[in-house]
């Protein structure tokens, strides 16, 4: 078996026995013709149709080798498994199921030589394309990635940020740490990796041949959710603080609808309830304290901050409805855009700042943070 490595092919696999030895057999074949020295790392969440049993026997022709986990943990996990374990410069990501081409592989490492730091196999690029989808999966694929350019600017002018099937020189990840939630591990690369230079080529993506494919509502879910962990802290914020405003009208409307509570004591008890809820969220997403140390001085912190919007909100309303005769709809929503900034200012740099620079101290991970470099340009065919 070879031992030099050149280049290392993480396949993730579940329940995927007869595509993966052709898949190891296409990949052997492309890159031997290259001369391209390789390996294969197959990391199984121990299917039950023998997949692992397939990969173990092909590893005795092939420069192939074989990871077994005790279960179904995950795609994006799986694939951070076979990057620990891999003993190449270049690192290769790509399913196991034939719907990423293997032939296309060595044109991608290319592009590494070139100098691109992460190579994009993109459906949506000039002579790139989709195979049989429905148009219910293409619109699910759009959607995914207009999300993911709406809230991550990392991402923006890469044309399929979706994609499965990419290559990237181990610097990018190195000291990194990535903690994707389901089956997209190219975001969380793009927003916290160190490179200069994304590149996108063209790939055909094919329909599965054997199996069934395993997107489903949960991975929908768990993208949505791991875009949202990726964004910046204001955006977080942001959204924490609307669902609060939503816990806040429901308790009014349970207390004075339901319960016939005052309409002054709903107000205390829905303005309480809100600050908790928003507190608690801001503790375990938002600013990923996860209720550690300090935590009373933090809820009290954040109480005062509550009130430092309550008071700015209102001084701002009548000073514009009362002192420059705005209306009334125009007075308040600049009051509570003013009482929100003053709000987000106290807790990014004084509340919760211990944890926001804990973040950024990690460099370039942060969706925060970033070096130049990991913001330069990027350049070439079918690229920004």
């Amino acid at each position: 078996m070879p031992q030099d490595v050149e280049v290392s092919v993480i396949v993730p696999t579940y329940n995927e026995r007869e595509n993966v030895k052709r898949l190891i057999r296409a990949l052997h074949e492309t890159m031997t013709e290259r001369g391209i020295p390789y390996e294969i790392v197959v990391v199984d969440d121990s299917s039950p149709d023998g997949t692992a049993e397939a990969v173990r026997s092909l590893s005795q022709i092939y420069n192939v080798r074989l990871i077994v986990r005790p279960g179904k943990l995950g795609l994006a996990s799986a694939i951070l498994d076979g990057m620990r374990a891999a003993r190449g410069s270049v690192l290769a990501v790509m399913d196991a199921d034939l719907q990423h081409p293997p032939e296309v592989l060595p044109e991608m490492l290319r592009r590494i030589e070139e100098g691109c730091d992460i190579v994009v196999g993109s459906r949506y690029v000039a002579g790139g394309s989709v195979r049989g989808w429905s148009l219910a999966r293409r619109i699910v694929s759009r959607g995914a990635d207009a999300i993911a350019k709406l809230l991550l600017p990392r991402t923006r002018g890469i044309k399929d940020t979706m994609s499965g099937y990419f290559v990237f020189k181990r610097s990018v990840v190195e000291g990194v740490p990535l903690n994707p939630r389901g089956f997209k591990l190219l975001l969380e690369i793009l927003v916290k990796g160190r490179f200069s230079r994304v590149c996108e080529h063209p790939i055909e993506f094919r329909t599965r041949t054997w199996g069934e494919s395993k997107l489903g509502a949960s991975e929908v879910f768990n993208y949505v959710l791991h875009v949202l962990d990726l964004t910046h802290v204001a955006v977080r914020f942001t959204i924490v603080g609307s669902l609060g405003a939503l816990v806040n009208l429901a308790t009014i409307f349970v207390l004075r609808h339901f319960l016939g509570v005052e309409h002054w004591v709903s107000v205390l008890v829905a303005f309480e309830s809100s600050t908790l809820f928003n507190f608690l969220l801001h503790e375990l997403w938002t600013f990923k304290s996860a209720l550690r140390e300090g935590v009373l001085g933090r809820l009290a912190g954040f109480h005062g901050g509550a009130a430092v919007h309550l008071v700015s909100q209102l001084a701002v309303s009548n000073l514009l409805y009362y002192g420059y005769g705005a209306g009334s709809v125009t007075s308040q929503l600049f009051g509570i855009l003013t009482g929100f900034v003053l709000n987000y200012v106290l807790s990014r740099w004084v509340i919760w700042r211990r944890w926001v620079e804990t973040l950024r101290a990690k460099g370039p991970c942060s969706p925060e943070g970033g070096s130049a470099a990991s913001r330069g340009a990027r350049d070439g065919r079918g690229e920004r």
